[in-house]
């Protein structure tokens, strides 16, 4: 079985996948840490501003389908600009259950201010506030299950999701 989080940078899937992952006994895997920063040996950030976008996000679409396929018991926890890869988002489907962990705005925005940049695709161009409103819809498209986490303990959060995983499904 593998679980794949998807969400905008600062929705907690690292943190909700190393939880989950433990509670699981499954593997997490971290596109940006575990991907990114292995094959290329230095920050995602600097990647992408060696790269450019559109070969960036071209790169991570591929890196993501090579990096998962014919694996099993991940967690996986892929970059906020999945969303944008229809490829990758089709492969994840195919080989997981995937989970939108949502999260409103303004707590995205106060986990990301003051951090260091996060390699964010579509920040510059446009504001994190426009990112959010596209990003939210397609997150909801993609998604096999759908969990509100702000302001709830990690115990709920995995129980609910736990719950998710135990429903028969066609």
């Amino acid at each position: 079985m593998n679980i794949t989080l998807i969400g905008m940078a600062g929705a907690g899937k690292s943190h909700i996948g190393k939880k989950l992952a433990e509670r699981l006994g499954l593997t997490l895997l971290d596109v940006d840490r575990d991907l990114w920063e292995v094959k290329y040996g230095k920050g995602i950030q600097e990647i992408l501003d060696e790269m450019g976008e559109e070969k960036y996000v071209a790169e991570e679409e591929r890196l993501i389908i090579e990096g998962t396929n014919g694996k099993d018991n991940m967690i996986i926890s892929p970059p906020g600009s999945v969303a944008y890869q229809p490829k990758a988002m089709q492969h994840l489907n195919d080989i997981s259950h995937v989970i939108y962990l949502r999260v409103p705005y303004e707590v995205i925005e106060s986990r990301l201010e003051g951090k260091p940049p996060r390699a964010i695709i579509g920040l510059g161009r446009k504001t994190l506030r426009e990112l959010y409103d596209e990003r939210h819809p397609l997150y909801e498209k993609h998604a096999h299950f759908t969990i509100d986490t702000h302001g709830r303990e990690y115990d709920d959060i995995l129980r609910e999701i736990g719950e998710f995983l135990d429903t028969p499904r066609d």
